[in-house]
């Protein structure tokens, strides 16, 4: 049999949507990985501003793969451009000897820290993000994002692609096509497979638990309550229905909004149920309960919800500022999500009533989840990382 192949993955903390990728790929007999983590945000508790909430991952966050923290965590700080940055990404990478190093993103110092050191020596830089157009500007910001991405991008030698969006993005800005790499963001599919399996008796505990009737059809949000997810579209949206109409919401989330939007529901009567946050252990529950995921943002490159959605069978209802929407991605207009225009919210309670009113559709909307979620589960997302490998190494 072939040596394993030596991979180093350096990112700023551990991130609970990754760590069973992390785990897939260290389960593999030829490869060898190891993470370099900036600091351990994340592994304790810490506060989430746009959350607002006190964050603590109900989930083991270190077992199954080999890992190092450069530095200790500082009370209260979140990770950005500047910070972590640490002195001995290089003396780490050198220690370890990687074939390749797989960075997440560039805008970040370790990153760049490990980039310049992958350059110096001559070993190949793969890189994933979930960066797209949707949000981009021009003038004079523009043209200089343009020119410093392209030159990093000069500098890398495989991509690794979460979906269409993100596929465009790294052509705009110079990525050979045959250097693409599909490699889907990960979810903890074990968990949501097993909620699936247990949909009915969690459906039933969830509903009951939110006094939510079991013929009303839920639209579930999952996200922070704040200006950015617009989760105000949605009571909009319902506000728009007359009494027993037969759709209702449940938010799960916290966030600047969360108050307002709960006070608003209450003065109006509106079937909105609140949970606050939910943890990583509890959300699959959420979605078993649920009949379609609706996610009205105005900026979200790839979210993980959507595979959590589809992972569980569920139809989506998205606008068009969702950067997972393509032919080939996780939602696909047409087949398992309906995509409106971002703050229509009369677009939004039309593709809320056509689902009310057509359980057959959702039915169908629901088999494409589950079959497009097998396409792009964890097997495509480490068949993409060796694939690139392969590619680097050669």
């Amino acid at each position: 049999m072939a040596s394993s192949k030596r991979l180093a993955i350096v990112v700023t903390h551990p991130i609970q949507h990754f760590v069973p990728f992390y785990r897939a790929l260290a389960a593999r007999d030829d490869l060898d990985v190891h993470l370099i983590f900036g600091a351990p945000v994340g592994v304790q508790a810490y506060f989430d501003e746009e959350m607002n909430a006190e964050i603590s991952w109900n989930m083991e966050m270190l077992g199954g793969y080999s890992h190092e923290f450069l530095e200790d965590a500082r009370p209260g700080q979140q990770p950005s451009p500047s910070w972590p940055s640490s002195s001995k990404v290089a003396e780490r990478l050198a220690a370890f000897r990687p074939d390749a190093v797989l960075l997440y993103g560039y805008n970040q110092a370790n990153v760049r820290r490990a980039l310049w050191w992958c350059g110096r020596n001559r070993v190949p830089a793969m890189i994933i993000s979930d960066s797209e157009l949707l949000q981009q500007r021009g003038g004079l910001k523009q043209a200089v994002k343009s020119l410093l991405v392209r030159l990093v991008y000069s500098r890398i030698s495989a991509f690794l692609s979460v979906g269409d969006r993100n596929e465009e993005y790294y052509r705009h800005f110079g990525a050979p096509a045959d250097r693409i790499f599909r490699s889907p963001f990960t979810i903890d599919e074990d968990t949501y497979r097993a909620a699936r399996a247990d949909r009915a008796a969690l459906r039933a505990q969830v509903r009951a638990e939110f006094g939510i009737p079991e013929d009303e059809m839920l639209a579930l949000f999952v996200g922070k309550l704040s200006a950015r997810k617009r989760p105000q579209d949605l009571i909009d949206a319902l506000a728009r229905f007359h009494a027993g109409h037969g759709i209702g919401a449940l938010f799960a989330g916290n966030g600047e909004l969360f108050e307002e939007l709960k006070a608003r529901a209450a003065a109006e009567n509106l079937p909105a149920r609140f949970a606050g946050f939910v943890n990583v252990d509890r959300l699959p529950a959420l979605y078993a309960a649920a009949d379609v995921l609706v996610h009205p943002s105005q900026a979200d490159p790839h979210p993980l919800i959507t595979s959590e959605g589809a992972c569980m069978g569920l139809p989506m209802i998205y606008s068009d500022r969702i950067g997972a929407v393509g032919p080939t991605d996780i939602a696909r207009d047409g087949e398992n999500v309906i995509v409106y225009p971002c703050g229509d919210t009369a677009a939004l309670a039309e593709a809320l009533a056509i689902l009310a009113a057509d359980p057959a559709q959702r039915a169908a909307m629901a088999q494409r989840s589950l079959e497009i979620f097998d396409e792009l589960d964890m097997r495509r997302s480490v068949a993409g990382v060796m694939e690139a490998l392969d590619a680097v190494c050669a």
